[in-house]
C-alpha cells in the first residue's frame, strides 16, 4: 500500500483568520456535496490468520483478497503469524477493543464460545454459501449456543504417513490398527527407525492422543458438555496402550516436540511413521529430498494410509480453523462480503488445490475435489475427514473444552504416566480435577 507524502511546507506562519477560512470553506464543500472528502473515505479491511505448513494455500489466500479489494476499492491487508501466536493476539485485540476485521479463530470451535460477546453473527454468510458448496458437512458441530459465531474454514485431516521402503524391510504391510503401529513401531526402533507422535505441549499431541482415547472407547466429556468422564476403565486401557508405545517404539525426544518435529523426524530419514497431515510429504517432494546415504527421493517411499483403528472406534480429531469477525470491527459489511467471495465455489476450489488437499473446508462438494485423486497420497484424505470430529467429542464445543486443549491436559496426562512420573490412576485423577476446575469456571486459560 502506497504512503501518503507529507505535504510540503511553504509558509508556517499562517494566520488565525486564513485558517478559519479555509476550514469553513471545507466544511461548506463537505455540506454542499453531502460527501466526506476522499480522504475520509478510504477504506480498508485487514485479515489476520496463521501461515500454512503448505505456504501456496496462503499466496492463494492474498490473490482473492487482493483481487476482491481491487475490485471493491477498499484497501486490504493480510497479516499472517504462526499459529501459537494466535491465542495471546487474539486476546489482546479482544482487550483492545481494536485491531484486525478478521480473524482466524482455532485451532477447536471454543474461541467462539470464549469470544461469544465479541463475536458477529454470521447466520446470514453462513446460508447464502452452504447451498452453492452442496452444505455444511456437520451443520450441528459449528453451532455456538444455537448460533453461528464463525464460519468452519478448513481442516487438515490426519492420516499415517508411513515409509514403504522400512515397511519391506520389516515384511509388514500397511497396518490398520494402533496395536499394529506398536509392533510395527517396535520393530523399526530396533533398526534406528522408531515411530513418531508428540507428546509434548503441541496441537500435534492433542489430536493423536485425543485419537487414541477415543479409540478405545474414552472421552473426557459427556454429552451433556458439563461432566468430566475422563476417570474410565477406557482412558486406562488407552494411557497403559501409549505407555508401551513410547518405551517400546518412540524416541524420548517426542515428549519436546512441536507442531514440525514429527515432519523433521520423517524427512529427515528417522522415523518409520508418523500421525499427521500431508505436509511432510509435500514439503519433501517440493524440496526433493533423498533417503539418506541415496540418491531416491524420499517423497517416493511415503504413503498415507487411513488414521488407525482402536479396540472400540476409528476417530480421529484435528484443528478445526474457523474464521470470524469481530464486532468492534467497522468494516462488517465488508468483512461479510469478503467471506461470501472467498466462500464461491471456484475461489474454493482454487484455494483447495493450492494446498493440494491440506487445507479440507467443511463443504460437501469439496470432499469430492479432484485434487484428491490427483496423488494417490491424497486418497485417503476424505475418509479421515469422515472419521473425524470436533476435539471436545462427544461434548458440544465450548470455552472450557477450548481450555482443556490449550493447557495440553490430555498430553500431559498421557506424558506423566508413559514416563513413569505418574501411575496410571494419579495422572488420571490429576487431569480429572484439573478439567472439573475449568469446567467450573474456576481456571483461568494461559
Amino acid at each position: 500500500m502506497a504512503r501518503l507524502s507529507a505535504p510540503t511546507v511553504h509558509d508556517s506562519r499562517v494566520s488565525r483568520r486564513r485558517f478559519l477560512g479555509t476550514a469553513g470553506a471545507g466544511v461548506a464543500g463537505v455540506l454542499a456535496s453531502g460527501k466526506a472528502p476522499a480522504f475520509g473515505q478510504s477504506r480498508e479491511l485487514t485479515f489476520l490468520t496463521v501461515a500454512s505448513f503448505v505456504p501456496e494455500t496462503d499466496k492463494e489466500l492474498k490473490r482473492q483478497l487482493d483481487e476482491w479489494g481491487a475490485a471493491n476499492k477498499v484497501k486490504v491487508r493480510l497479516d499472517i503469524i504462526a499459529h501459537l501466536q494466535l491465542v495471546t493476539k487474539k486476546a489482546s485485540e479482544v482487550q483492545a477493543r481494536s485491531g484486525h476485521d478478521l480473524t482466524a479463530l482455532g485451532p477447536g470451535l471454543g474461541d467462539a464460545d470464549l469470544y461469544f460477546d465479541y463475536l458477529v453473527d454470521l447466520n446470514d454468510v453462513a446460508a447464502d454459501v452452504a447451498p452453492k458448496n452442496g452444505g455444511w458437512l456437520n451443520p450441528n458441530d459449528y453451532l455456538i449456543r444455537g448460533k453461528w459465531k464463525l464460519l468452519p474454514w478448513w481442516m487438515p485431516p490426519f492420516p499415517m504417513a508411513v515409509r514403504t521402503d522400512l515397511l519391506e524391510q520389516l515384511n509388514e504391510k500397511n497396518p490398520d490398527t494402533w496395536e499394529d503401529w506398536l509392533r510395527i513401531g517396535k520393530k523399526g526402533k530396533a533398526i534406528g527407525h522408531p515411530f513418531g507422535t508428540a507428546l509434548g505441549h503441541s496441537a500435534d499431541a492433542n489430536v493423536t492422543l485425543l485419537s487414541i482415547l477415543w479409540s478405545y472407547g474414552g472421552a473426557y466429556v459427556a454429552k451433556d458438555g458439563r461432566t468430566v468422564t475422563i476417570n474410565s476403565k477406557e482412558t486406562r486401557q488407552a494411557m497403559d496402550f501409549v505407555k508401551r508405545l513410547y518405551t517400546e517404539a518412540m524416541d524420548q525426544e517426542v515428549l519436546a516436540w512441536d507442531d514440525a518435529s514429527n515432519n523433521r523426524c520423517l524427512n529427515a530419514g528417522k522415523c518409520i511413521a508418523i500421525h499427521n497431515p500431508i505436509s511432510a510429504y509435500e514439503s519433501a517432494k517440493k524440496d526433493k529430498v533423498l533417503v539418506p546415504g541415496t540418491q531416491r527421493e524420499i517423497a517416493e517411499v511415503i504413503d498415507h494410509i487411513n488414521t488407525p483403528r482402536g479396540p472400540v472406534d476409528r476417530k480421529a480429531t484435528t484443528g478445526y480453523w474457523c474464521v470470524g469477525i469481530w464486532n468492534f470491527s467497522k468494516n462488517q459489511d465488508l468483512a461479510k462480503d469478503f467471506l461470501r467471495y472467498h466462500f464461491q465455489p471456484d475461489n474454493l476450489s482454487k484455494w483447495v488445490e493450492a494446498g493440494r488437499g491440506f487445507n479440507m473446508p467443511f463443504l460437501a462438494n469439496l470432499t469430492k475435489h479432484a485434487v484428491y485423486k490427483s496423488d494417490k497420497q491424497y486418497r485417503f484424505i476424505p475418509e479421515v475427514a469422515k472419521v473425524s470430529v470436533p476435539p471436545s467429542w462427544p461434548g458440544p464445543t465450548t470455552a472450557a473444552s477450548q481450555q482443556v486443549l490449550d493447557l495440553y491436559i490430555i498430553p500431559d496426562m498421557f506424558a506423566q504416566h508413559a514416563t513413569g512420573k505418574m501411575t496410571a490412576d494419579q495422572a488420571i485423577v490429576w487431569a480429572e480435577k484439573e478439567m472439573q476446575e475449568i469446567y467450573a469456571g474456576r481456571k483461568r486459560r494461559p
